[in-house]
């Protein structure tokens, strides 16, 4: 991750931390992976849209070796968004769980 991506990351689960704690979610222990997963994704999923698909379509169809390079690396960022949001599944249940819990004990 470059500075700026890891810079965004940590700001982003400052938010996210503060609002699962604003929920009540914050001690869970899945908290912190959701919290870690959701950044990674954001942070990935804008690098994708803000530099990758912009190179994507600016590049030469001359530069084939070039494009292959960026698929790779398209590729890679795409496969770790995948692990990501396979990982995120388990404490995205456990949120929804608690909410739709908490909402029939307080109803």
């Amino acid at each position: 991750m470059s500075d700026a991506e890891t810079e965004y990351v940590i700001e982003l689960q400052m938010r996210l931390t503060e609002k699962l704690q604003a929920l009540g979610f914050g001690a869970d222990p899945r908290a912190r992976d959701l919290v870690h997963h959701l950044a990674e994704i954001a942070a990935r999923c804008r690098t994708f849209e803000q530099q990758s698909l912009p190179l994507f379509n600016e590049l030469s169809p001359e530069h084939r070796r070039s494009f292959a390079q960026l698929l790779m690396e398209i590729k890679a960022d795409l496969d770790a968004i995948q692990d990501s949001i396979t990982d995120t599944q388990p404490a995205l249940q456990a949120l929804f769980d608690y909410l739709v819990q908490e909402e029939k004990d307080s109803g």
